[in-house]
């Protein structure tokens, strides 16, 4: 009776209240244990994460909460096996709705930072899907982004791949230059060869082979460009 109350207060004043975070959190995490995504997805993030109380534990807890089941419901859109879900209109939300939610998560650092890590390679990889649901040169500062986050992380051969997947839309990009695309091709190489050399497993190692012999291929198609 009380959370309900909590939460009628919250919608009059406009989701001012401390308690109303709280509330909302509580719901969240009950809707999280029992993996009800969907009503996650649904959910509004209380107003006030976006003002007095952006960086409160609450909010970026309900960020995280919010953000973690967009992404999977974007990636329950994929086919097996695909990196990315295919350009639907709710895979395009969603991937936003992760992308920003897991940048609002890191603010106030109150997360550890294996989680805020764990935090910005999902939001790359948002950020990396939703590039590739419309026209390439319109995802290019997206996935730029994505790769300026990842350089930040401790890296292993699931982010190899991704930031090599990044390197390489670059490198199929014919928007930027001959010169800048060849660098990206190269990058695209030595990613997917450092996480080869760290040991990476099965579908992992397959992803990261087959990128690099993309990323061989397009260098090759590129005047004056030498990849190796």
């Amino acid at each position: 009776m009380k959370q309900t109350l909590v939460a009628v207060l919250c919608v009059l004043v406009g989701a001012s209240l401390t308690g109303c975070a709280v509330s909302a959190l509580d719901k969240l995490k009950g809707l999280e244990s029992s993996q009800q995504f969907t009503k996650i997805e649904a959910e509004a993030i209380p107003g006030d994460c976006a003002g007095s109380g952006r960086g409160s534990e609450e909010c970026a807890q309900i960020e995280e909460i919010h953000a973690r089941a967009c992404l999977t419901l974007a990636q329950q859109e994929s086919a097996p096996g695909a990196a990315c879900p295919p350009a639907t209109d709710s895979a395009r939300r969603r991937l936003k709705c992760a992308a920003d939610g897991f940048k609002e998560a890191a603010v106030g650092g109150h997360f550890s930072s294996e989680q805020r890590n764990e935090f910005t390679q999902m939001r790359a990889q948002a950020l990396y899907c939703g590039a590739t649901l419309g026209a390439r040169a319109d995802g290019l500062a997206s996935v730029r982004e994505a790769s300026r986050e990842l350089a930040t992380l401790p890296p292993n051969p699931r982010r190899d791949l991704l930031a090599a997947s990044a390197a390489l839309y670059v490198a199929n990009t014919d928007d930027v230059s001959g010169h800048e695309r060849c660098d990206a091709a190269q990058r695209a190489v030595d990613l997917a060869n450092r996480g080869l050399a760290g040991g990476a497993p099965g579908a992992l190692q397959d992803g990261l082979t087959n990128t690099k012999r993309l990323a061989l291929e397009v260098g090759g198609r590129l005047a004056g460009c030498r990849v190796h």
